[in-house]
């Protein structure tokens, strides 16, 4: 009889329970390390609780009033709830597949075993394969950090009490630009402080300019272009100050400045391994350079999105077992800022094409050509378009943008396409359901 591989999973969110459940499910012996509960950072403190938050602000978007700080609590309560309930049955998956949970703190001692600290005490624990996703922490710079009461960050969304008048929302990366519209549409005054990065730094311009004038016409005061230096906060308000001398005050402040992988604590040399500023480098199969060792998730580095931590950690707990498997492209991991109107982006962007000095073919469609945004109560909300990229000669599709109405969705036909290497013809020639929003990308290849 084989013996089962015994595989070591360090980090309790998205990609270390894809890997747990994938590798247990092939027969593999599977023990998960989070040093939290299961659910880690993004379904405790981050992604799950902004999620919700989202969600009510947009159900909130059409009402020209704060919402009420019994509505607050209620919200708050609501998110606790939601994350307990998705964060339990995630558990029970676990469970069912056989994994084994320890919760403690794990790090290499040798390339081949684990010294797992908990409330009890520390054991050894040794391993055929590893798959390290621990994530990532914020970043906040020494004279602008949260204390929790005045200056808040994600992880305090779930212990709001109370909405704040006006708050200044410093950073303009996803994160920020997400709560920008929420806070907003809740009903703050929000002043948003942008470094020279600008807006959605990652993301192509057409679509930062497009969500960029959807949140001032929302109300948002946008201040571009200069480093927030420093906060003070007072018993009633807080004051930012920019690199360049001027400030600016609100009751509250949020930050969203980034976010960098976490290597710390793990004690990588033991294992053979060293990590950058951006994290560990890893091949199409999330192996790192130690062949035994994959890694998945925030701690490989950008982009940080949740997809692409599932990506990784499920070809790597694929090949760790020894299952043959087609491996993810980057190209096909969707970008998304869940604001509304949502942008998202997939692939080779033009802005990405023109830097790169590739030649490209863009169509832009535009969503009122698609029944289903006339069906959905905020579906026009906004000039919607669906921009599909190909390669001139071949036809070969690579990459899309979409602003609108459940962008995010809009183009999972066309991250279907670039993983499978699909042209626009073979596109043009499937028709969905109709009416549906994933119409818009089938119709943009015609």
């Amino acid at each position: 009889m084989t013996t089962p591989t015994q595989i070591a999973i360090i980090g309790g969110g998205p990609a270390g329970i894809t890997a747990a459940i994938e590798a247990a499910q092939s027969g593999a012996h599977v023990t998960l390390i989070s040093d939290g509960p299961v659910g880690g950072r993004a379904g405790w403190a981050s992604l799950l609780p902004s999620k919700v938050l989202l969600h009510a602000a947009e159900e909130h978007t059409d009402s020209a009033t704060r919402l009420p700080a019994a509505d607050i609590q209620a919200l708050t309560a609501h998110i606790k709830q939601v994350a307990a309930a998705f964060n339990g049955q995630e558990a029970d998956r676990l469970a069912a597949a056989g994994v084994t949970v320890i919760t403690g703190k794990a790090q290499f001692s040798s390339p081949h075993s684990l010294t797992i600290t908990t409330a009890e005490g520390s054991s050894e624990l040794a391993f055929d394969r590893a798959i390290i996703a621990s994530g990532s922490v914020p970043i906040f710079p020494p004279d602008v950090k949260p204390d929790g009461k005045r200056i808040i960050a994600p992880r305090f969304v779930s212990q709001l009490s109370d909405l704040a008048d006006s708050m200044l929302v410093i950073g303009g990366g996803v994160t920020g630009t997400e709560f920008v519209y929420a806070l907003s549409a809740l009903g703050i005054r929000v002043t948003w402080l942008v470094n020279q990065s600008g807006v959605l730094p990652d993301f192509d311009r057409s679509l930062a300019h497009a969500l960029t004038e959807s949140l001032l016409a929302q109300g948002v005061t946008l201040v571009e272009g200069t480093a927030t230096a420093s906060l003070q906060a007072t018993e009633t308000d807080v004051t930012a100050t920019l690199a360049d001398g001027r400030t600016f005050r609100a009751e509250k402040a949020f930050l969203a400045i980034g976010r960098r992988p976490d290597a710390g604590g793990l004690n990588l040399d033991a294992a053979g391994l060293s990590a950058t500023a951006n994290g560990l480098s890893v091949d199409a199969f999330a192996r790192t350079a130690v062949p035994h060792i994959f890694a998945a998730g925030d701690i490989t580095g950008s982009p940080l999105i949740a997809n692409k931590a599932q990506a990784q950690a499920w070809i790597a707990a694929r090949t760790a077992v020894g299952v043959t498997a087609i491996p993810p492209k980057p190209a096909a991991w969707i970008e998304a800022a869940f604001s509304h109107p949502q942008v998202a982006q997939v692939g080779l962007t033009p802005d990405r094409a023109a830097a790169q000095g590739i030649d490209v073919r863009s169509r832009t469609f535009p969503y009122a050509q698609a029944l289903k945004p006339y069906l959905t109560e905020s579906g026009l909300d906004g000039p919607g378009f669906v921009t599909l990229v190909t390669d001139p000669d071949s036809g070969r599709v690579l990459g899309g943008l979409a602003f609108g109405y459940h962008a995010a969705e809009v183009l999972d036909p066309i991250a279907l396409a670039i993983q499978a290497d699909l042209s626009a013809d073979h596109l043009a020639a499937l028709f969905p359901a109709y009416p549906s929003l994933s119409e818009l990308a089938f119709m943009a290849s015609r």
